[in-house]
């Protein structure tokens, strides 16, 4: 019998070559299939047994160098737990990753792994390596993004992460699903565990949902026994829990059977507008995170499409609000409270839907969360430019200030529209101020603060509205140069209802007079909270004591 070469082989020999054939047909295909930079050939006690490619570049070592040493000992000691679950996820599923990890010998370099695993000679898994310009993103996470105990994602960190991942199924026509975890059961028997064998078991879990995301870098802890991780389409959601199911029951028999319920959303945005998609998606994040019993993984999987429809609905006809100029701006007067003579106007909108009297917080905050606050706040601020202009026209003179969000002052388009329409505001710019509202974080303070500069250079002053109402307020104050600062109205109510507001209160007058910033305090609605705040230094009040909101 002849081979493929034209040799006579005798059949027992026939068998071997055939089968050595099909074992390195079974290694190419395993190395094209993982095409990177480098590739290693592992057996089942994690020795490498061949390496090829690009490997003393990427990893600093000549092949026949690393032939023979175990996988492990190249690694970051934090990266163990991730390939240890990453090469398991292998046997029992083909193949894993990517994953993103760190090789520290013989030099420091992060590389992203994937491979495949074949049932041969005792069993080989395949690694390939590339440099991370590969990865997404294209960097390890900074520490402050991380959770503290698990090592994954922190809630924000994970949102961002599930947006660029939407963006790129949108963009790559790439198919990724995110999945929620709800744990709650594991951080119960992690709650009677000592403290080592906890670590131990939120370690583990931790590496198995991390193997199982995109890169190894897309899973995180959003809430107390709340978990998410972004993932491939094909990736077995079943098996993961399985496996943490089998961890947990390990480290605490006495449970008996764990069952854990997922949820697995498709990160698919092409029948809506991407920050349609993305506000949703945020949307089921927070709510699961917050969960308390009244909101379930069914409601995540049964209720995503609704959501997106709904969210879609509702920007929709916001932006239709907007363009329509279909809102009312009114005006409620801030004074000196002491020679009661009017200082300015706060502009405040008035939407059809919550009546002349009805707050517009519910609108506003939505709109921050759905990115199309940028496009009300300059809307705002070309109606109050007009009625400054209305009045100056019949010789009244009318000093008005308009709302910022911090969401808008961390858009470059908002800010260059501002500014530009800014230009033309010459004759008015003593008239107009702006208050940089708190009821959405500002990330960059840095950022922000150049942009009020901006308004400063121009000749407009600017306040931070809501101070004390956040947990960053006093973050904003010594990052954000202002000229005024409104004292949020709980602090003055709560001067005459708890034992120590009057300090409080007494002690934020005392701190913004030092800084030489002026202070504004809300809801004086009586003579007696007037006289407080003029007593402990505040210089000017807004409330129903001085007006009501109305026109002009």
């Amino acid at each position: 019998m002849e081979d493929t070469t034209g040799m006579r082989t005798e059949p027992g020999e026939e068998s071997k070559a055939i089968a050595n054939l099909r074992y390195e047909r079974d290694r190419f295909v395993a190395f094209a299939f993982a095409s990177a930079d480098a590739f290693l050939e592992i057996d089942g006690d994690l020795k490498i047994l061949y390496a090829t490619g690009a490997v003393q570049r990427l990893l600093g070592q000549a092949p026949e160098k690393l032939t023979g040493q175990r996988l492990l000992n190249l690694i970051d000691e934090d990266s163990t737990p991730l390939v240890n679950a990453a090469l398991e996820i292998a046997q029992n599923q083909g193949r894993f990753g990517p994953i993103s990890l760190n090789i520290t010998a013989p030099k420091s370099v992060r590389v992203i792994a994937f491979g495949t695993y074949l049932p041969v000679e005792g069993g080989r898994t395949f690694v390939a390596l590339s440099a991370h310009r590969m990865a997404e993103p294209d960097a390890p996470p900074a520490q402050k993004d991380l959770d503290r105990e698990t090592g994954l994602l922190a809630k924000d960190a994970f949102q961002a992460l599930a947006q660029r991942a939407l963006t790129k199924t949108n963009d790559a026509d790439r198919a990724y699903k995110m999945t929620m975890l709800d744990l709650e059961v594991v951080e119960e028997i992690r709650s009677r565990l000592d403290d080592s064998a906890a670590d131990d078991l939120i370690s583990e879990i931790a590496a198995r949902m991390q193997a199982s995301s995109i890169n190894g870098m897309s899973a995180g802890r959003i809430g107390a026994g709340h978990y998410g991780f972004v993932h491939d389409a094909d990736t077995d959601v079943g098996a993961l829990k399985d496996a943490i199911s089998k961890k947990a029951a390990a480290a605490d028999p006495s449970v008996g059977d764990i069952v854990l319920p997922t949820a697995t959303v498709e990160l698919d945005g092409k029948e809506l507008s991407e920050a349609d998609s993305a506000k949703a998606m945020l949307f089921a994040i927070n709510k699961f995170s917050q969960t308390h019993g009244d909101f379930t993984i069914s409601d995540l999987t049964d209720g995503y499409q609704s959501m997106l429809e709904d969210t879609r609905e509702r920007i929709v006809a916001f932006k239709k609000t907007i363009a329509q100029g279909d809102f009312q701006a009114v005006f409620q007067p801030i004074v000196d409270i002491r020679t009661r003579a009017l200082h300015h106007h706060e502009a405040l909108v008035r939407f059809p839907e919550t009546g002349a009297d009805g707050s517009p917080y519910e609108m506003i905050t939505f709109a921050e969360e759905a990115g199309v606050i940028g496009d009300f706040d300059i809307a705002m601020v070309k109606k109050v430019i007009a009625t400054i202009n209305a009045g100056k026209k019949v010789g009244k003179q009318v000093h008005a200030a308009v709302n910022l969000s911090g969401k808008s002052l961390e858009s470059p388009l908002f800010i260059q529209t501002l500014l530009n329409i800014l230009k033309d505001c010459r004759p008015i710019r003593n008239h107009l101020m702006f208050e940089v509202t708190e009821s959405s974080r500002i990330d960059d303070l840095e950022a922000a603060n150049k942009v009020l500069q901006e308004l400063h250079k121009l000749g407009h002053h600017v306040c931070l509205d809501d101070f004390g109402a956040g947990a960053a307020a006093f973050q904003y104050l010594r990052a954000l140069e202002v000229d005024f600062v409104k004292i949020d109205g709980i602090y003055v109510r709560e001067a005459f209802t708890t034992p120590n507001g009057k300090i409080f209160l007494t002690s934020m007058a005392s701190l913004c007079k030092e800084l030489k910033i002026q202070t504004v305090g809300e809801f004086v609605e009586t003579e007696e909270v007037a006289r407080f705040l003029s007593q402990v230094g505040v210089t000017y009040g807004q409330g129903y004591l001085f007006g009501r909101p109305g026109g002009l």
